[in-house]
């Protein structure tokens, strides 16, 4: 029952973060850096206090963590502030499918497990069919091809960073160092992805390059960031699987629309949505 806390409280976030950029409208980069930078910087003592040992492996994925971090990190800064936070919460959703398939092609045995009892297999595809579904359909997602093209690396790069920390939360002999390496060394990463960026690709207008968040804003950012991040790495740990923390995910427009407006206005759609989150909440219990 763990996983279902963390997942929220990674949602409540999440749903913050996002309506951050949509707010403000800063750039992109500019925000990756001082995100990732800042957690970094803030959590990098205690790496070398602790003397973790990193295989080469588990070093690679951390950067290669870092990376996917900082690619999700500018699209979706950039994509919430030109075209809204529900376009791009909604098309999100497609990150369900696309989290179950690469997990399920890593991590065969699961997958396996599933066809020996192909009623959960079946009703696992049926739950996340309805959650898609119902989610779109309560986002009335419609979005241009470009928005499209340039929310895809952001869709890809959440399901490889759910699969990454899951495997980061696991392989770590302690909870706190798997977390440590991943605030200081994957968000350094990050950080420099998007300060390399900023710097060579940056493609956005003048005027938006010049506006810097202040000092204050640069703190709630740094300090919502770590708890997403330290709410997202633990549910993933607990949690059978990445998916069901990945769905649980796409609360965070609900929140949202609660912290912008102060009430949330019922819809079928909705209700069929958290329908199928209860359910798919009951089934995970199932499996362990």
């Amino acid at each position: 029952m763990g996983w279902i806390f963390y997942s929220f409280i990674y949602a409540i976030f999440n749903a913050i973060y996002m309506q951050y950029n949509e707010k403000h409208h800063y750039n992109g980069y500019l925000l990756g850096i001082i995100r990732g930078f800042g957690i970094s910087f803030m959590v990098l003592p205690f790496y070398f206090f602790l003397n973790i040992k990193l295989s080469f492996l588990y070093f690679a994925i951390l950067i290669l963590q870092g990376i996917m971090i900082g690619i999700y990190d500018s699209h979706i800064f950039f994509a919430s502030s030109k075209f809204g936070s529900r376009s791009t919460f909604g098309f999100m959703a497609t990150s369900v499918f696309v989290t179950l398939v690469l997990w399920w092609g890593i991590e065969f045995k699961d997958l396996a497990n599933l066809l020996e009892k192909k009623s959960s297999l079946l009703s696992l595809i049926f739950i996340l069919m309805g959650v898609t579904i119902s989610y779109w359909e309560m986002m009335r997602v419609h979005i241009n091809s470009d928005a499209e093209k340039y929310l895809y690396p952001a869709v890809f790069s959440l399901a490889l960073m759910s699969i990454a920390t899951r495997y980061i939360a696991l392989n770590s002999p302690k909870m706190y160092e798997g977390l440590i390496c991943y605030l200081s060394i994957s968000c350094f990463v990050s950080g420099f992805y998007n300060l390399v960026m900023f710097i060579f690709f940056n493609t956005s207008n003048k005027k938006q390059m010049l506006e810097r968040p202040s000092v204050r804003s640069m703190g709630w950012l740094v300090l919502f960031s770590f708890i997403l991040i330290c709410a997202k790495t633990i549910a993933l740990r607990i949690a059978t699987n990445p998916v069901f923390v990945v769905a649980m995910l796409l609360l965070s427009p609900l929140i949202s629309e609660i912290l912008k407006k102060g009430k949330l206005k019922a819809s079928i759609e909705m209700l069929c949505f958290l329908f199928f989150v209860i359910l798919l909440i009951m089934f995970s219990f199932n499996l362990q």
